[in-house]
């Protein structure tokens, strides 16, 4: 046994005095705790599967056996305990304490419940010990619990036995964690069972309808999220669920798509592994049914998105090949080839012909575990969905893969078994790997010790892939097991499963508060889009960013996602108004009131403006004035209306759709009303006019006179 105290990267080396006398340290320290930490350790009660942060104290431990958690005759038992102390305070010296129910293994059952952080009524035996130093705040120290087999009093068959260690130090318990290692008798051969897994192919947070090209070039590059992701599991026994809206946000954009991006689509059409299309974004499939009862709303169209002067068949601009869509009808095509989607002549493709794929499994639903509840897949199975993935802390009875729970057909993911996998993947440190490893060893082993024609069901995490080269490791690992063996996920569900209960899960209201909002936003986006010349352009967009916005992927982020769809929404219904005016007058009795319709929309609406008096001295002679404002501009709408009398008249000018509903917020104007103003003017300019007319005739027929008297009196005089 030794003990290796770690403190900023640096290891205190042990001086000789130090070395004699931890004999004798370790020798009374186990004299002192040994009391305190055998009830301790039978009193604890739920703990965590490989670390627990033990109250005040603040000791996080780590538990790592070796070998994969193997042990067999010729093998001791070997664990590596990293304690860290996360708290402010310095944690006393203490001694760790390595106990074992070497009897008879343990059951599925038991060994989840153990390493579940729940009462698994085991209570295993000391068998090894050592030293643990006082860590300072921040500080932790590595310790090595060895007991040689034939010590430790193995007995029964071969399978798993549940472990515990516990620190120990001034009398009270300073941190506690579990696991499992598998023990071999010699000349056994275990049973071998099928393990299958499933990995979801996403690229999580982003809240538009498609993925921006910039963002897919980074995604599929080397060492991008999707690339990875495929990397990492491609040619193993492992299903990918894909999210149809990477497929399709590649194809969108035809010739312009990256090279990798297309590359990437070439890629996954090769792989052997079994596939099935999650939702749309990898939208929550049961979070509607949770709010409302009702399923996911499904895609309908791809909007304002599509180019078609990108889509098409034959070649890119840039020699690459197309990324359009097969026709339905030609079926043998490349799922990533591009001919033209349709016979008729500048057609373009759905958005059910951009996402589609040819999928090993049809279908199938994959909810978040822990989350399902009898009545939201009542409303799955309803919705026409035939298989569900679901896990198994949500199902009641049964042990198989393949389950029924009314009409619609359940595959069984084991939560345990899933929790270990992702702590693998996740892990950062060669102890959390081996921790995870060894309980994924142990939890495979129980299974297939109980029944070796149960297979297995692990399902990988939402969240971005921390690390696909432990995913690669994990893979590795569980395949040089000498109990398991991988497999195809649709070979395996093609069994009939008997009937099960499910358990209710306990859904956060504030989740199904949420959702309601997005719901009810989105219902007032499709009532708004009447006012565009094509509300699909509207209502499409939305539809994928509602689906966008109840993605699994958001995980902590999920209520930011949800404000932001609900604050869009607001925006949106905005972009149509009327622009203020201040007070209008109008001289004339009879005349147009002008009222000027903005559009910050992408598209084409049509709407109609209603002017309505607040008093008789207005007579608005068409109330619906219709307008059509292109996208991004302003229209001014002429209502004509006639004024009885002079004065101040408050109106309200409003929008509405060709529904009568109306459309932002109405306005109020004050008009100033001078009727029979526009007459005595015009009767004021005739005089005028007049009165020039007749000066100037007078003053003519003066000039004309005076000129003939002028004549006339020359010839008098020229004749005188």
């Amino acid at each position: 046994m030794s003990a290796e105290r770690e403190r900023g990267g640096s290891a205190a080396p042990a001086t000789p005095v130090r070395a004699l006398l931890r004999p004798l340290l370790t020798a009374l320290l186990l004299i002192l705790v040994a009391a305190p930490s055998a009830t301790a350790t039978a009193a604890s009660g739920p703990l965590a599967t490989t670390t627990h942060d033990a109250g005040m104290t603040g000791l996080q431990l780590t538990v790592a056996p070796l070998g994969s958690g193997i042990v067999d005759p010729d093998s001791p038992l070997e664990v590596r305990v990293v304690a860290t102390n996360l708290s402010t305070a310095v944690t006393p010296a203490g001694a760790a304490t390595l106990s074992i129910a070497a009897g008879a293994p343990a059951d599925s059952a038991t060994l989840a419940a153990w390493l579940g952080e729940s009462d698994a009524d085991v209570r295993p035996t000391a068998v090894a010990s050592a030293v643990v130093p006082a860590l300072e705040p921040g500080s932790s120290a590595t310790v090595e619990l060895r007991a040689e087999s034939d010590a430790v009093g193995f007995a029964g068959a071969w399978g798993p036995r549940v472990i515990e260690v516990s620190i120990a130090g001034e009398g009270r318990v300073l941190g506690t964690a579990r696991s499992a290692v598998v023990w071999v008798p010699a000349g056994t051969t275990p049973p071998t069972s099928t393990v299958v897994a499933a990995v979801p192919l996403t690229a999580p947070g982003f809240d538009g309808a498609f993925i921006p090209a910039e963002d897919l070039a980074l995604l599929t590059a080397p060492g991008g999220l999707l690339l990875r992701t495929l990397d990492a599991v491609a040619g193993r026994a492992v299903a990918i669920g894909v999210d149809p809206r990477v497929i399709a946000s590649i194809r969108i954009l035809g010739t312009a798509a990256p090279e990798s991006a297309t590359a990437f689509l070439d890629r996954l059409a090769l792989v052997p592994n079994d596939t099935f299309s999650l939702a749309w974004s990898d939208a929550d499939p049961l979070a509607t049914a949770h709010a409302r009862g009702i399923p996911l709303p499904p895609v309908e169209g791809a909007g304002a998105a599509i180019d078609p002067s990108v889509l098409g068949g034959g070649d890119g601009a840039d020699g690459t090949e197309g990324t359009g869509v097969a026709p339905s009808d030609a079926p043998e095509a490349s799922p990533s080839a591009s001919p033209s989607p349709s016979d008729a002549p500048g057609a373009v493709p759905t958005l059910a012909e951009l996402s589609a794929w040819p999928h090993d499994l049809d279908d199938v639903v994959w909810p978040r575990e822990g989350t399902a509840t009898a009545s939201a897949l009542g409303v799955v199975a309803e919705s026409g969905v035939r298989t569900a993935i679901v896990g198994s802390t949500n199902l009641d009875g049964g042990t198989g893969l393949v389950a029924r729970v009314g009409d619609l057909k359940v595959l069984r993911s084991d939560d345990a078994l899933s929790r270990a996998a992702r702590d693998a993947v996740a892990a950062t440190t060669e102890q959390e790997w081996q921790s995870a490893t060894a309980r994924v060893s142990a939890l495979i082993a129980a299974s297939s010790a109980s029944d070796a024609a149960v297979v297995p069901f692990f399902t990988l995490s939402r969240d971005r892939l921390g690390n696909s080269l432990r995913l690669l490791d994990l893979l590795g690992a569980i395949e040089a097991l000498p109990w398991a063996r991988g497999g195809g996920l649709a070979a395996a569900s093609a069994a009939s499963g008997p009937e099960v209960g499910v358990v209710d899960a306990a859904i956060a209201e504030e989740r199904l508060i949420d959702v309601g909002r997005m719901l009810d936003a989105e219902a007032a986006d499709r009532a708004f889009a009447e006012v565009a010349v094509e509300p699909a352009l509207i209502t499409d967009e939305r539809r994928l960013e509602l689906l966008g916005a109840l993605s699994l992927g958001w995980d902590e982020e999920a209520g930011e996602a949800a404000t932001r769809f609900v604050e869009a929404s607001q925006e949106l219904r905005a972009g149509v108004q009327i622009v203020e005016g201040s007070t209008i007058t109008l001289l004339s009795d009879r005349t147009s009131l002008p009222v000027t319709v903005q559009n910050a929309l992408d598209v084409a609406i049509r709407v109609f403006v209603q002017v309505d008096s607040a008093t008789g001295r207005l007579r608005v002679e068409d109330r619906r004035v219709e307008t059509i404002v292109e996208p991004q501009s302003q229209t001014r709408a002429l209502v004509p209306v006639q004024s009885l009398t002079n004065g101040e008249v408050p109106i309200t000018v409003s929008l509405i759709d060709a529904a009568d509903r109306p459309v932002g917020q109405s306005t109020s104007v004050l008009l100033n009303l001078q009727a029979g103003w526009e007459t005595a003017a015009i009767v004021v300019m005739a005089v005028l006019v007049g009165g020039l007319l007749a000066f100037g005739l007078s003053r003519d027929i003066r000039r004309r006179r005076m000129r003939r008297r002028v004549r006339a009196q020359r010839g008098e005089e020229e004749t005188a």
